[in-house]
């Protein structure tokens, strides 16, 4: 049921209602506590930032710099922009609050919106949400053999099974010097067949053709020439895979892999899943060995990668994961039974012994009959429905009743905190 205000979300944000954002608060929560466990610490960049920052970054002739990328002027004539994505802002935190340091890496992840200013379409839209990883002054090779594994593992924490991991190696920059050249020969020679954007694309980088999804630009990049790499990122990819093989990790090496951000150097990496359509990337990333310097810090390598939230959630959906039973488990449904003149302060009780043990509640101060709210609460898919009718009001006691089993019991109203502990029983009253 749609409001008749005459104001709507702008297209492509979207808002998040109950009882979705329950499923994003879930895989969030979850994300975090993954991520922790690694030892990664969580950092929040601004939305907003210096555009100049993305331009220098992801690079000009980037689809996002080029026609994506909201950006607007303030009130004293600074170029600004929403943020596109993470790392160029997370690297340009890093170096602000001197995050990097010589003799150790530096784990960090985030959480949150991106904006770009494209066509709104399944798995894309303007505003979108991302979960992303950044090690910050790296170089093994078995570091970006352990990414791939953790994120492996990540995907696998929340019953994700049916993924396909693609890899690549860039080279050096002789190797793209060169790569780039042949390229350009190339699509040059069929150039009447290449979309308007891939017309851009060839004059201003050619590796973006690799990107775009129009049927007659992937299959002239389908035969395109391969990268020949150098020996030292023949030897760099050779250790990658050995590490890989060595952990019996399944991927498949896709030589037209690239990514459509400048700051890409060497390994890149993506992951695919079914149930999301023609844009089927459910995450990617890779090495970014120049960034850190190119933003006025040291030599440093560094490497990452991004999921999309709304993706993810629509793959496990795919598959039939929605967290219900997360979310059916912490809410509880509460039915007051008992005049609405003492309801105020007995529900603040009860909302303090529901908050100390980490649950969620819904209070129904409707004057209906007790059956009429298990009815409720059964359809809401609650665990459990707490219970006050004069009988307990009298004895300050509350009536707990386990949706899932069926089983009811009696508590004290002050052992609230404890009355869904397995070894709460002993506390019933």
């Amino acid at each position: 049921m749609t409001s008749s205000t005459s104001f709507q979300s702008v297209k492509g944000m979207d808002d998040l209602v109950s009882p979705e954002v329950e499923r994003w608060q879930i895989l969030e929560a979850s994300s975090r506590a993954f991520f922790e466990s690694f030892g990664f610490r969580e950092i929040r960049t601004p939305i907003v930032e210096s555009a100049g920052l993305f331009a220098r970054s992801i690079g000009e002739a980037s689809d996002i710099v080029h026609k994506e990328m909201y950006t607007f002027q303030d009130r004293a004539q600074r170029s600004l922009a929403l943020r596109p994505e993470m790392t160029a802002a997370v690297v340009r935190a890093a170096l602000q609050h001197g995050l990097i340091k010589d003799d150790e890496p530096c784990f960090v992840y985030y959480i949150g919106p991106m904006f770009r200013a494209e066509r709104p379409q399944a798995g894309r839209k303007r505003q979108f949400h991302q979960i992303g990883v950044e090690t910050l002054n790296t170089h093994s090779a078995s570091n970006d053999a352990e990414l791939l594994i953790m994120i492996s593992a990540y995907l696998k924490s929340f019953g994700l099974e049916r993924f396909t991991v693609k890899i690549n190696h860039l080279g050096s920059e002789e190797d793209r010097a060169d790569f780039v050249s042949k390229l350009k020969k190339y699509f040059e020679a069929s150039k009447e067949k290449l979309c308007g954007d891939c017309h851009y694309r060839l004059a201003k980088n050619v590796l973006r053709i690799f990107d775009c999804k129009v049927e007659a630009c992937r299959g002239l990049a389908a035969r395109a020439p391969k990268i020949q790499l150098s020996p030292e990122s023949a030897e760099n990819l050779e250790s990658i895979t050995s590490s890989l093989n060595q952990a019996k990790f399944p991927y498949v090496h896709d030589s037209t892999l690239v990514r459509g951000l400048d700051y890409y150097t060497g390994f890149v990496f993506e992951v695919v899943s079914e149930g999301l359509g023609a844009q089927d990337a459910l995450l990617a990333g890779g090495r970014y060995d120049s960034l850190i310097h190119d933003l006025g810090g040291p030599k440093k390598g560094a490497s990452g990668f991004s999921i999309g939230v709304e993706r993810l959630l629509s793959v496990l959906a795919h598959y039939g994961v929605h967290f219900e039973k997360e979310i059916q488990s912490s809410l509880v449904y509460v039915a007051l039974l008992i005049d609405q003149k003492m309801s105020c302060i007995l529900s603040h009780r009860i909302a303090l012994g529901l908050y100390k043990a980490k649950k969620r509640a819904h209070f129904s101060f409707s004057n209906t009959s007790l059956k009429n709210h298990l009815s409720r609460a059964n359809k809401m898919g609650v665990g459990h429905v707490l219970i006050v009718g004069e009988d307990e009001l009298a004895q300050d006691e509350i009536s707990l009743k386990n949706m899932m089993t069926g089983e009811q019991k009696r508590f004290k109203l002050d052992l609230l905190a404890n009355a869904f502990e397995s070894k709460g029983q002993s506390n019933v009253a």
